[in-house]
């Protein structure tokens, strides 16, 4: 079913030619799929990019398009973008708003932000974990997909980042997980 799920995704970005309208509007209604028209994804599997930072969303699609991170889904759909569909879908993106999330636990949250004060993550991720540049955004973030991003970079499933990011997420066990995601998604 995966593999019938990419082959559509392929096809659909095939058959979306990037230039067709300029304000991006065929771009956008590709992501929106899964990521939502204004960048609210309705699924925690999914980020969400509302408010993201512009210059991680493009760096993020150039490393899909080129290999250094792969998805079955999304590694398809960016072969066909230009710099310039990267440029525009990006400032779209960081110019919605993130909705607040659901289903937060409360006691999960107070450990969280303990643990992220330990880790130091606001030293990259910056105050109220905004991001900066390629820094990503983490506040409002879906939890399920900070749960999987954060394991990823763990377990060495996932490596386009920094040695920083890598060596501060291979000591974090999977309840530091789990109560982090729930306080940067609950923010």
């Amino acid at each position: 079913m995966r593999t019938l799920s990419s082959l559509i995704f392929a096809i659909i970005a095939i058959l979306i030619t990037p230039n067709l309208l300029a304000d991006g509007s065929e771009l956008i209604g590709a992501c929106a799929h899964c990521h939502g028209t204004d960048g609210n994804s309705s699924s925690g599997q999914y980020p969400s990019l509302a408010k993201q930072n512009k210059e991680y969303i493009v760096k993020q699609l150039k490393d899909f398009k080129a290999g250094h991170r792969t998805n079955g889904q999304m590694s398809p759909m960016v072969g066909i973008l230009e710099e310039n569909d990267m440029v525009l879908l990006a400032a779209y993106y960081n110019d919605q708003n993130p909705t607040k999330q659901k289903g937060i636990d409360g006691e999960l949250v107070k450990m969280g932000q303990q643990f992220a004060k330990e880790l130091g993550c606001a030293s990259c991720h910056k105050a109220n974990y905004r991001g900066a540049a390629e820094i990503p955004r983490l506040a409002r973030q879906k939890r399920v997909y900070l749960e999987k991003s954060m394991t990823d970079f763990r377990d060495g499933n996932r490596k386009n980042a920094d040695g920083t990011k890598i060596d501060a997420m291979k000591t974090l066990t999977d309840e530091q997980i789990v109560a982090i995601s729930h306080y940067l998604a609950g923010m």
